[in-house]
């Protein structure tokens, strides 16, 4: 009989058999795992952080804490600083479709004011929102938003006044993460001289009720000339019906909130600020408290604040589209009334 030599697969080592006794019989030497050295390359990776905090947030799956100049937007719906008005102000607005409407404004005259008129229009879709309004003296203002992707978004702003020194241009960017929202913005920016504002923010969610943020500021009115600060905020929300906010700008400003839903018809709100300017000697501090109603058709706005300002809005819905405001002021420390009157038409 012939001789057959032995088949080279018969002493190879099984298929997956990386045990010291496989190893040896391809000539190479077993060599165990080392956890101190895997430690110590996990201590100085940062990439192993990264990867630690992101898993960490997965698990929390906490909520997104909204846009870092919103922090207290239940404040600003309950207080009248953004609705109050005096003279006369008729707005009538008209849908043309389901994504095109115009408005028109007027403004009745006070003493040492010329009434004016305003006309404006608004495109918006599930991507694009462009706003933009023009006045008797041809004051224009435009704003645009565009989504890039689901989670980020482009915005510009641009007005363009009578006088030069009020006229501006501001871009930004904004990203919205499941947790958190990263922002830049750019006023004014010269690409020529290197000035303009520069802004960027973040703002994080730390537990599903209490949530941090921190913005820069870095300004350079003229050449040679720059300034930067370093803001700061808390948002802190126990529960669906109230809001703690703190909130800082530089070190001169220091603004406190607290809002609260007493009922389904009603909720109020206070703001505290202290304002600590010691270049020019100025240490003052306001507070502002506020109150909203809500009737069955009609809704009642009132605030009042330590300088002994007292005001009142009352807007009347009369029928579908159409509403009566009547608003009005005290001002008892520098004997100063305003009382205003408008209607709001919407076909």
């Amino acid at each position: 009989m012939a001789y057959a030599p032995p088949s080279p697969a018969a002493h190879a080592p099984a298929m997956g058999d990386f045990t010291g006794s496989g190893l040896a019989s391809l000539g190479l030497k077993h060599r165990p795992v080392d956890f101190e050295e895997e430690l110590h390359f996990k201590f100085w990776n940062p990439l192993h952080y990264y990867k630690a905090l992101n898993q960490h947030r997965m698990r929390l799956n906490l909520p997104n804490p909204g846009q870092f100049e919103m922090l207290n937007k239940e404040v600003k719906g309950t207080m009248l600083t953004n609705f109050m008005f005096d003279g006369g102000r008729a707005d009538l607005a008209k849908i043309l479709s389901p994504n095109f409407q115009v408005m028109h404004t007027f403004q009745l005259g006070l003493p040492g004011q010329p009434s004016s008129f305003e006309f404006a229009g608004v495109y918006a879709d599930e991507d694009t929102l462009m706003h933009g309004k023009m006045d008797t003296d041809f004051n224009l203002q435009a704003r645009l938003n565009y989504a890039l992707s689901k989670k980020l978004q482009f915005k510009s702003q641009a007005q363009l006044m009578s006088s030069d020194s009020q006229s501006m241009f501001q871009a930004e960017t904004e990203y919205t993460g499941s947790d958190y929202t990263a922002n830049v913005k750019a006023i004014n920016p010269s690409l020529v001289d290197g000035t303009g504002i520069y802004l960027a923010s973040y703002l994080q969610s730390i537990t599903p009720k209490l949530s941090i943020g921190a913005e820069l500021l870095y300004q350079c009115p003229m050449p040679k000339v720059q300034e930067t600060s370093t803001s700061f905020s808390v948002r802190y929300q126990p529960s669906a019906d109230r809001v703690w906010v703190a909130q800082t700008q530089g070190t001169n400003l220091l603004t406190t909130s607290y809002w609260r839903k007493i009922s389904d018809k009603c909720d109020a709100g206070a703001e505290l600020q202290l304002v600590n300017v010691a270049a020019q000697g100025r240490r003052d501090a306001s507070c502002s408290v506020g109150v909203k109603y809500d009737f069955a058709a009609s809704t009642i706005r009132a605030m009042a604040d330590n300088f002994g300002k007292v005001s009142m809005l009352l807007e009347e819905k009369i029928a579908p589209g159409f509403s009566f405001l009547v608003s009005g002021e005290l001002d008892h420390l520098k004997g100063e009334n305003k009382f205003g009157v408008g209607l709001n038409i919407e076909s």
